[in-house]
């Protein structure tokens, strides 16, 4: 996602900014400029490429979730139908300044982008609205290769969900949510897992050094009656 982003940014920064389609997406030449040069877990390129003869903002999910988290992060900003770099935008291509850029991505996709108008997931804000105590649990529970399931029992508040549509759908959010933006920053990694329960996701997770490097936590426990963390 950090390639991306600079993908994104350098583009904008070379054409004097993006413009925009009326619908307000990029448009499919500087779509394809980002596609084309990157990976993301969780998503095969080739399947995209079979399924659609030319590829829109919309197609490509990658490109799409880190436009809107660039903008959320104040680094594009949009005006008159063009997206332009912002001056802190510009500051973060430096070279060294990678870690900084990755830092402000990281706090603007759980911190100011609604994660839920990307999957479709009727659970509201779940569980984002606890993410702090989601990414300390993480960071003290996944060291080696789980699934989203066992992931999202160890370290989110479950007595929130009171009515739930379908009983996989709180695996989804976690999955979508939390481990697989994880993944695309690349503080967390994923492999692919043969599962034998159908309704279970066929991906394992686990975090990697760079996510220790990247947040510290300082937590006091008041009180142990009742404690889930």
């Amino acid at each position: 996602m950090v390639h991306a982003a600079r993908l994104l940014l350098a583009l904008a920064v070379e054409k004097g900014g993006l413009v925009l389609t009326p619908a307000g997406a990029l448009k499919r030449a500087d779509v394809w400029h980002v596609f084309d040069r990157t990976e993301w877990p969780g998503y095969d390129k080739a399947t995209t490429l079979a399924m659609n003869k030319v590829i829109n903002e919309d197609d490509a999910y990658g490109v799409l979730f880190t436009r809107i988290v660039l903008q959320a992060a104040g680094l594009l900003r949009k005006r008159l139908g063009v997206l332009k770099a912002t001056k802190t935008g510009k500051a973060l291509l430096a070279p060294e300044a990678a870690p900084a850029l990755l830092a402000e991505l990281f706090e603007a996709v759980f911190w100011k982008v609604n994660l839920q108008d990307f999957d479709r997931n009727p659970i509201e804000f779940w569980p984002q609205h606890h993410m702090g105590v989601v990414l300390w649990s993480l960071s003290v529970t996944a060291h080696n290769w789980s699934s989203a399931g066992d992931l999202m029992s160890a370290c989110t508040i479950m007595d929130t969900l009171d009515k739930v549509p379908r009983p996989d759908l709180p695996e989804f959010a976690m999955m979508s949510r939390v481990l697989r933006p994880l993944a695309w920053l690349g503080v967390f990694e994923s492999r692919k897992q043969t599962r034998h329960a159908r309704r279970e996701f066929d991906e394992d997770f686990r975090k990697v050094p760079l996510f220790g490097q990247l947040v510290e936590f300082e937590v006091e426990m008041k009180g142990s009656e009742g404690a889930r963390h």
